[in-house]
């Protein structure tokens, strides 16, 4: 099973650099000041930076704490398996 993690950021967001440091090993990083990024932003309805978007459901905006990202990703590893169960 694959668990898919995004961070949202722009290049002149003071807290992104700590959001990417927290998320480094688990994430894909959409530039919002990109094409590709702004339709993605879009797409979540992303206002605030840094944001992440977890499985395309949960959101998170601003620098979470790294036990507040693993609970919230392991809620969807659960979910994930109980949708696969039923």
């Amino acid at each position: 099973m694959t668990i898919k993690v995004e961070l949202f950021y722009s290049p002149i967001c003071p807290r992104c650099p700590e959001a990417k440091r927290v998320l480094l090993e688990v994430l894909e990083e959409i530039n919002v000041f990109s094409p590709r990024g702004l339709k993605r932003a879009k797409k979540y309805d992303i206002a605030h930076i840094p944001a992440v978007v977890i499985e395309n459901k949960r959101k998170i905006i601003g620098v979470p704490k790294k036990e507040s990202l693993l609970r919230k990703i392991k809620q969807e590893i659960t979910l994930s398996q109980v949708e696969e169960r039923s």
